[in-house]
């Protein structure tokens, strides 16, 4: 008798700890956030206005999921308010140790699909990340004359921690950002970015955290491409811009936080082509070829955050 409630109570464990190590789909939190983006000279309230809302799952120790789902507007006191477009971000993610980390996107806009592979890392003082996408345009003016589809690079190779402050090199290039589909017209073949970043935190407090973060664009490189390209032109940042980040969040409670931030870009434009006939880029479409437009972008962000 004693053999078989021995038996019984093993088997009990057993299957308790078995089904404890059954991993589930959790929601980990939600959120929503507006977010006002404008370059000077161009809408007096926003270029675009998003409205997002967020996602945030978990499955057993290693996976994580999100979703994010906007909707933006160009809104101007004499032009009212018009729809631009929405956006859809799918994310994945796998953690491949204590460090080190994969994950895959799939963001959907109107004009185009875009397919990620993604990485980041964290070793010590060391830290990075890097995402490299397809670029599926949905053009319906066809290969020969509608937006050819390509490739896009984002990310921060490698990040040091100095102390309070982290250091960071940041690297983005769009190939190609507008063209014929087999370079029928003129268009951009590339636009290389590279960055020096430095952030840290300015103050930390129970609930309320503020930091700061600095980017130099020391490099920046555009080309043109496509039939009679020494006619063209096009613009790109100067060798010497300037960006700054703000943030800040406040913990109401336990589970819900309110998050702002700020970007502030300063640059010059310069030209890069000897034709008189301008080619514009997806970044840039405002500019109309002018060298003394858009000295700035603005872009302004205020959310919450809501974990169970």
């Amino acid at each position: 008798m004693r053999k078989t409630a021995l038996l019984l109570t093993t088997l009990g464990i057993i299957s308790g700890a078995a089904y404890a190590e059954q991993p589930e789909l959790k929601v980990k939190s939600v959120g929503q956030y507006i977010e006002i983006d404008n370059t000077s000279g161009a809408e007096d309230i926003g270029e675009k206005v998003h409205f997002g809302n967020k996602v945030s799952l978990s499955y057993g120790k290693d996976w994580s999921f999100g979703l994010m789902a906007r909707k933006a507007w160009k809104t101007d006191t004499d032009d009212g308010i018009h729809s631009t477009g929405h956006r859809i971000d799918l994310d994945a993610w796998k953690k491949m140790g204590d460090n080190f980390s994969i994950g895959a996107r799939w963001r959907q806009e109107k004009s185009y699909d875009r397919y990620y592979l993604r990485t980041k890392y964290s070793y010590g003082m060391f830290s990075g990340d890097f995402d490299i996408a397809y670029q599926s345009n949905n053009s319906e003016a066809g290969r020969k004359s509608g937006d050819r589809d390509g490739y896009y690079f984002e990310g921060t190779p490698v990040s040091v921690k100095l102390g309070p402050a982290t250091v960071g090199y940041y690297f983005k290039t769009e190939t190609p950002i507008a063209a014929g589909s087999d370079f029928n017209g003129a268009g951009i073949d590339h636009w290389y970015r590279h960055q020096l970043r430095v952030g840290m935190p300015v103050y930390q407090g129970e609930k309320l955290n503020i930091g700061v973060q600095y980017g130099w664009e020391f490099a920046n490189d555009i080309e043109v491409s496509g039939d009679e390209t020494n006619d063209k032109f096009t613009l790109k940042h100067d060798n010497n811009s300037h960006i700054l980040w703000l943030t800040a969040s406040y913990q109401v409670t336990e589970n819900l936080t309110v998050t702002g931030s700020y970007e502030y870009d300063m640059f010059k434009w310069e030209k890069e082509g000897n034709g008189s006939s301008y080619v514009p880029n997806g970044s840039n479409k405002t500019t109309n070829g002018s060298l003394d437009s858009d000295k700035y972008y603005g872009e302004l962000q205020i959310g919450w955050t809501y974990k169970f």
